[in-house]
């Protein structure tokens, strides 16, 4: 998508672009896939699921009875191209008062898996002659630094060699990532906007482990079962309020400082249900069951999100912090990527917009994305390719 607009206005004027303005399709915001049920819906699903909520209240049974992740929509925006991969996951009809892992695994043998692995956790597989059988996570996460000792496993076995295997090999890894977490309200929506700059071994209640200063952010959520379709109703005050606080415990440290190598990936997007260690007791307490996943395809770039072309360029985080360092007519680029912020453009010069940009800047792969306004109080600006929602 290409879109002009040539302003010349004088300091006593300012505009804002909005979206009606300037026509933005907002329908062609970032990337988007749809996650879709892994096996709730077989009888017998082979995951072990869940039946009870974040305060071990046990669901009725006819929602036991029929409910699966068929009946839930989960969409995921997100930047195909940046420094990390972030985005909004908009969640409808997922179990109600339910804690989630949000997780990115990849696919073995590829070198975007390992990639994957090196962040976050292992899988590990052995052919047994005949399959791929006894999977286990490796479960040594170390003091947090990188590698781990689950690293050194992976690496002291990857090459084993075995001729019957369908790959030659003896061990087969998955490596996945679980680098965000949330909790529903009472009609199981969320919303949620995520970064993968962070790796957690696994969620807790604070009602069942103490959360350090090395672990996640505490996310709390309050809710009443009487409002939600999902348990017992005698009509009248059948439960009483619950006050839930979740938190990562650390895989890899620190939080909000462990990242994806750069490249490109094409991995599997995964919630995956938050059993609490069994909490709740058997029967219904589940197992880490795999819930919804979708494939998505992603680059991770070196360069910064944002640039002004120049000879060499001068490379920045954000949209302003490029237009505050202009100096005379200027073209500022951006990556395909998402920003959550409000450009003011305030110069005196001509500046050229430019988005939707590959890591290299050298061709165009879609549109960046502005999550605010652009405001216009001064100079003649041109914007190409980029979405303001």
């Amino acid at each position: 998508m290409k879109m002009r607009l040539n302003l010349k206005l004088s300091l006593l004027y300012m505009i804002i672009i909005l979206i009606s303005t300037l026509a933005f399709q907002k329908d062609a915001i970032g990337a988007t896939i749809y996650l879709n049920d892994i096996d709730s819906s077989l009888s017998p699903p082979a995951g072990k699921f869940r039946w009870l909520d974040g305060a071990d209240q046990l669901y009725r049974v006819s929602y036991r009875d029929n409910y699966d992740y068929r009946q839930a929509i989960v969409e995921v925006t997100y930047n195909d191209a940046g420094n990390t991969l972030h985005g909004t996951l908009h969640a409808f009809n997922l179990k109600p008062n339910f804690s989630y892992q949000l997780k990115l695994a990849g696919f073995p043998g590829s070198t975007d898996n390992e990639h994957v692995g090196l962040a976050g956790r292992w899988w590990q597989e052995e052919w047994n002659g005949t399959a791929w059988g006894n999977g286990q996570n490796l479960n040594s996460k170390g003091d947090g630094s990188s590698p781990n000792p689950n690293d050194t496993i992976y690496f002291s076995r990857r090459d084993t060699p075995d001729p019957s295997s369908p790959t030659g090999l003896k061990y087969r890894y998955t490596g996945y990532l679980v680098f965000d977490y949330f909790s529903t309200d009472e009609t199981g929506a969320v919303t949620l906007n995520f970064n993968t700059d962070s790796s957690y071994h696994v969620l807790w209640k604070t009602t069942q482990w103490g959360r350090t200063v090395s672990d996640g952010p505490l996310k709390t959520v309050t809710f009443d079962a009487d409002l939600s379709h999902a348990y017992d109703d005698t009509g009248g005050d059948d439960y009483p309020s619950q006050t839930v606080s979740i938190f990562g415990e650390w895989e890899r440290l620190p939080v909000g400082g462990v990242f994806l190598q750069y490249g490109a990936y094409d991995a599997t997007l995964t919630i995956t249900e938050e059993s609490f260690h069994g909490s709740g007791g058997w029967p219904y307490a589940g197992n880490w069951a795999a819930a919804m996943d979708a494939d998505i395809i992603f680059t991770l770039c070196p360069n910064l999100p944002v640039r002004i072309e120049g000879a060499p360029p001068e490379y920045f985080v954000t949209l302003q912090a490029a237009h505050d360092a202009t100096r005379g007519d200027s073209t500022i680029q951006s990556l395909s990527d998402i920003f959550d912020e409000d450009l003011v453009i305030n110069s005196d010069n001509s500046l050229s917009l430019k988005g939707g940009y590959t890591c290299d800047y050298s061709t165009h792969s879609g549109a960046t994305v502005i999550n605010g306004s652009v405001i216009i109080s001064n100079g003649t600006v041109t914007l190409e390719n980029f979405i303001l929602k």
